[in-house]
């Protein structure tokens, strides 16, 4: 009899704690696996080849939807504050975006891009550089020179700002969006 208690005080004890396990607990620690692939995402070669993943994507989209880039690859905060321009916008008639930030121009202009580095990794933001090249045809090659804040959320790398000097004034993409909407919220 009493072995037959011991069991299912036994049992009791694995179900309540694989229970632990299904939740998802706080308390929880990752698994080592999990820890290492997290890890690996945390490297500059891992995070260029995120970037050119993205730019490659981004500039071989047949319909270059501006908008679905934006959600797929930049980040939550930046969309919130972008949807949220764009709403305003639409109400009151006015245009928030009139160009397209991954192309650097208004037109298409078969653009590439190239990493020139990553700095400031940290568990959850990185900061990268990139030249974004417009080949014109008939005409001169142009660049331009991007500071991409970058954070780490929903597992990966995503771009959190675009950011450029331009005649020694840094244009923040992001800054625009919060005081357009600051602006514009009664309107």
């Amino acid at each position: 009899m009493r072995l037959s208690s011991l069991l299912k005080t036994a049992v009791c004890f694995i179900a309540l704690a694989s229970c632990n396990n299904v939740t998802g607990s706080t308390s929880q620690q990752p698994s080592k696996d999990m820890a290492a692939s997290s890890d690996n995402k945390h490297t500059t070669e891992y995070i260029t080849q995120r970037l050119n993943d993205i730019f490659t994507e981004a500039f071989s989209d047949d319909n270059h939807d501006l908008l679905a880039l934006d959600h797929k690859f930049m980040s939550k905060e930046y969309n919130r504050l972008q949807d949220k321009a764009m709403e305003i916008a639409e109400r009151i008639e006015d245009l928030v975006i009139d160009a397209d930030h991954w192309v650097q121009g208004q037109e298409w202009t078969y653009p590439t891009m190239a990493v020139d580095r990553i700095e400031n990794i940290s568990a959850t933001t990185a900061t990268a550089h990139v030249t974004i090249t417009k080949h014109i045809p008939d005409n001169e090659e142009s660049q331009t020179q991007l500071i991409l804040p970058l954070v780490f959320e929903r597992n990966d790398w995503y771009i959190d700002n675009m950011q450029q000097y331009y005649e020694g004034e840094l244009l923040d993409e992001k800054a625009w969006y919060q005081e357009y909407v600051t602006t514009h919220k009664n309107d």
